[in-house]
């Protein structure tokens, strides 16, 4: 293998927004609600793209007048939906690294909060190279995204392993000819990397 893409969210950066919400409401049925019917996962994507959150926000908020402060909070407290950062895929990562393996990162992740994510985790400025999503307008699981990443960084998909947490995002990158791996943990991981002659003698 020439190289090695990981995922941000969900395999290296625990990513949830009910690490903020819990703060805010005093029962899950009632935070739930408001994550299905009004910031969804959908409407997320928005941020993903690149919208800014004041663009994104408007239309919630003239729907959603009661819950302006709740809406609000995902801007003014966004850092709060970042939990803990795997122990493992660093280890992981500083390990391809000294074996002198090209690692990047693809990501969804709305473009007004990077630089801050930049800042928070030391571990990404380690990459060789990162493709942001909210910076490019596009996003995965979209061909054009895959295209982006294989371009921008002079990659051959055939020789590069491609890792993330979501099923239709490891789907689009195996049709993009990557050889693809679902992350469900580290070990996981690691006999897959194994499997395809990547072998470290001090695992995570």
């Amino acid at each position: 293998m020439s190289a090695i893409v990981f995922d941000l969210g969900g395999v290296f950066i625990d990513w949830d927004p009910r690490h903020l919400y819990r703060k805010l409401f005093t029962n899950e049925v009632d935070m739930e609600r408001f994550l299905q019917q009004v910031c969804t996962p959908e409407w997320h994507a928005q941020l993903d793209r690149g919208v800014p959150f004041s663009i994104a926000a408007s239309p919630l908020l003239a729907a959603n007048s009661e819950l302006g402060s709740l809406v609000r909070a995902y801007h003014d407290r966004f850092r709060e939906m970042w939990g803990s950062v795997s122990v493992p895929l660093v280890t992981l990562l500083n390990q391809c690294n000294e074996a002198g393996i090209p690692t990047y990162a693809a990501t969804n992740w709305p473009g007004e909060y990077w630089d801050e994510a930049v800042a928070t985790f030391p571990f990404l400025q380690t990459f060789d190279g990162i493709l942001v999503s909210g910076l490019i307008g596009l996003i995965k699981p979209s061909i054009e995204f895959f295209e982006a990443l294989t371009d921008s960084f002079g990659l051959n998909p055939g020789q590069t392993i491609f890792i993330d947490d979501r099923a239709d995002n490891v789907r689009a990158a195996a049709t993009a000819g990557y050889r693809s791996h679902r992350y469900v943990g580290a070990e996981a991981l690691l006999l897959f990397l194994a499997d395809n002659g990547i072998i470290f003698l001090d695992t995570p």
